[in-house]
């Protein structure tokens, strides 16, 4: 078990204790255990360009909203306003479109960060994809304009 000790980190213990207990038993695509294999993974490439525990809290937190039955007030109640936040922004609303999910809320520095950090995770653990889904994700995370193949190998 993950224990953050340093003064201030008890927020992302907090995050951790809390998003492993909401996903619970999920499983990712490639049949991993998805707190591990996604959310974990999440925290730890954040954790490379931040040591700002809200940051990394909602790392922890950034598919609670999505993928359980987390709420959120809960979040607000459990972790602040500016935690609960930052999930919501990274949490997406509305139907997919041609390129996938549509994020309104998404605006901050640190809410970019995060979606970045997921993006760069089921970038790379998209190995169960139809490739048609693999081509249409990485069609949504390109940012730059290039009409070159992007196709995950």
């Amino acid at each position: 078990m993950v224990r953050f000790q340093r003064e201030g980190f008890a927020v992302v213990q907090k995050a951790y204790d809390f998003a492993k207990a909401k996903h619970g038993a999920q499983k990712d695509d490639n049949g991993k255990p998805y707190f591990t294999a996604h959310v974990c993974q999440v925290a730890q490439i954040l954790a490379w360009a931040t040591q700002d525990p809200e940051i990394l809290a909602a790392g922890y937190l950034h598919d609670t909203l999505e993928d359980t039955n987390t709420t959120l007030e809960e979040l607000k109640a459990f972790f602040g306003e500016r935690v609960a936040g930052l999930v919501h922004e990274v949490t997406h609303d509305g139907e997919k479109d041609e390129y996938g999910r549509y994020f309104p809320r998404l605006k901050s520095r640190d809410a970019i960060m995060i979606k970045f950090a997921d993006r760069l995770s089921n970038i790379s653990r998209m190995q169960a994809w139809a490739p048609e889904r693999r081509e249409a994700y990485l069609k949504k995370s390109k940012f730059w304009k290039d009409g070159s193949d992007l196709s995950a190998k």
